[in-house]
């Protein structure tokens, strides 16, 4: 089953608002340049507790079927995914290791064969469920503001 583009913008349209207040409450800078212009992927800054910079890709093909794929970037977007990318206090894999990150599923490449991928929605057993684009920046930014340093 494939979600069309145009569903996905739809979607992510009906959530923005509620993002984009959430992201400049907490001072995180939301780049939505590419979804603007049809693509559905949007960049988000987020800041550790040392203040250093973080920039996440949110890759949104097939959602909200599928969570999107998140992942961390050079400042450049030239380089993704290394371990040095990644704030201190993720997976080792390198991932966001949580059910709103298609990366985290063993069908993404990630470390979770436990995981399915339609469940993503569905709350886990420590907690509520995230399943929009503000509650994955809050959490994201919950997260990432309390670490400090690198993964790699």
């Amino acid at each position: 089953m494939s979600v069309p583009v145009e569903v996905t913008l739809q979607m992510l349209e009906a959530e923005l608002e509620v993002a984009a207040q959430y992201a400049a409450a907490a001072g995180l800078v939301l780049d939505l340049t590419e979804l603007r212009a049809g693509r559905p992927t949007a960049y988000v800054t987020f800041l550790n507790a040392d203040r250093e910079p973080f920039l996440a890709e949110f890759d949104f093909r097939e959602y909200p079927l599928h969570p999107p794929t998140i992942e961390f970037l050079s400042n450049d977007r030239s380089r993704r995914g290394t371990r040095d990318l990644y704030p201190a206090g993720f997976h080792g894999t390198p991932c966001i290791c949580m059910r709103y990150n298609r990366k985290a599923y063993q069908s993404s490449g990630g470390p979770h064969a436990d995981w399915r991928l339609l469940d993503w929605r569905l709350p886990t057993s420590k907690g509520v469920a995230i399943d929009s684009f503000a509650l994955m920046l809050s959490d994201l930014d919950s997260k990432i503001g309390a670490s400090r340093g690198r993964l790699g």
